[in-house]
């Protein structure tokens, strides 16, 4: 019989060797079978989303996991277990902890095969929802840019030219039409058949009356086509309006010279903008339809309500000019605004200049009293330094101690000099 106790307390009772063989190589084969498992789920791919170094420093980390988790088993195996003799101890003490081993490497694997490919299904599909962000934002860009180029007006504008070339060309169909009437109508005249001639003729002024309203139609479509022309460079650029003049208000954050810079440039791009759209206008001009539109009422003026004309290109004209005044004034008082703020930068500096040298002076404590005598020594340099060039010993003497006085009183202050003082002095007479 063969006991196996743990901690003191028995476990089981072995009949023979035969039977304790048999359960170290139940336990050795468990252990292997986890091994091997735990080795298939290490070596399968990574899960899509996730590097394989990160699935692979993971393994790694379980691998030394379960590795110190065996040799605690075995050590506790060691310390708690009488197994008949040593050697069958240590055996039992390695099948255990080899199957300790194997278990817990192959659930750690397995685990963490789920929870990573839990994790790159996060993955990709964060992936795939930036990417679907991404291509909803270049759209929103490339829509917001064809409509600041007017893509969308320009299709409303050719397909107003389609209409109208289909229009001519039914037109022209009608008109030819009419003519093979008239032909039709001579042809059965001369021939005497007088009988047909009724018919053609209605046939042909049922015509004329169509082609003369689609005349109308056609006048009216072509002044429409012309109005969108004539309005689509005003539409393209009321959308491009510099968003910066914001910054000209002065409840606004931000520095106030930087948001005047930017605004500035804003409106100095956009008053190249207007420049542009004149060109265009001017080039709508060749559009203007031959036959103008028959007007409802004659005696109406040339002017709308408010003054400007009736006239679509004049229109338009005038409008641009009053979005380029409306923009250069405000590019003036802009201009205005920052030489404002300079200036007040320009008095700061002063202020802080005068109030350093205000403390400098202060601090320097020149007696009135000392530069009452050096300004009387400096006069009297000056008197004598203005007259002929001496010619005694004696006024030479006078002369340079005069200025060896003003020189010796000017020494205490660094900033200034006699030639200055004098320069002074000559220039108050």
């Amino acid at each position: 019989m063969i006991e196996i106790t743990f901690l003191g307390q028995l476990v089981a009772t072995l009949a023979g060797v035969v039977a304790f063989v048999s359960l170290l190589f139940v336990l050795a084969a468990s252990a292997y079978v986890f091994a091997a498992a735990a080795q298939g789920l290490e070596g399968l791919a990574a899960p899509r989303g996730v590097l394989p170094e990160v699935v692979a420093g993971r393994a790694r980390v379980l691998r030394a996991i379960a590795t110190i988790l065996g040799v605690i088993t075995f050590a506790f195996v060691i310390a708690t277990s009488t197994v008949g003799g040593t050697l069958g101890t240590i055996t039992f003490a390695v099948a255990l902890g080899a199957l300790s081993r194997g278990g817990a490497l192959a659930l750690s694997m397995l685990a963490m095969r789920t929870a990573a490919k839990r994790e790159g299904a996060r993955v990709v599909q964060a992936k795939a929802l930036a990417a679907a962000r991404a291509r909803e934002t270049a759209k929103l860009e490339a829509t917001a840019k064809k409509r600041l180029a007017g893509e969308d007006l320009r299709a409303e504008l050719s397909a107003a030219d389609d209409a109208l070339t289909r229009l001519r060309e039914a037109l022209g169909t009608l008109v030819d039409t009419r003519a093979a009437l008239g032909q039709k109508l001579q042809t059965v005249n001369g021939t005497g058949e007088t009988r047909l001639a009724p018919e053609v003729a209605r046939l042909r002024d049922e015509l004329t009356l169509r082609i003369e309203l689609g005349e109308r139609v056609l006048a009216a479509a072509e002044a429409a086509a012309f109005r969108l022309a004539c309005a689509m460079p005003i539409k393209k650029l009321v959308r491009k309006r510099p968003a910066e003049i914001a910054g000209l208000d002065p409840a606004a954050s931000g520095d106030p010279e930087a948001r005047l810079a930017a605004a500035t440039a804003g409106i100095d791009g956009y008053l190249v903008a207007i420049a542009e759209a004149r060109a265009e206008l001017e080039e709508v001009a060749t559009r203007r339809p031959t036959v103008p539109p028959m007007a409802p009422d004659a005696d109406e003026d040339d002017e709308d309500d408010d003054g400007r004309p009736k006239d679509p290109l004049a229109h338009a004209r005038a409008d641009l000019e009053v979005i380029e005044s409306a923009y250069r004034s405000l590019r003036e008082r802009a201009e205005l605004t920052r030489l404002g703020l300079q200036a007040q930068k320009g008095l700061a500096a002063v202020a802080s200049a005068a109030g350093v040298v205000s403390k400098q002076v202060q601090a320097f404590g020149l007696d009135e009293r000392e530069l009452g005598l050096l300004l009387d020594d400096v006069a009297r340099a000056e008197r004598v330094s203005s007259i002929e060039p001496p010619v005694r010993d004696g006024d030479l003497r006078v002369l340079v101690e005069a200025l060896s006085r003003g020189t010796s009183a000017l020494d205490r202050d660094d900033r200034a000099s006699l030639g200055g003082v004098v320069a002074a002095l000559r220039s108050i007479g």
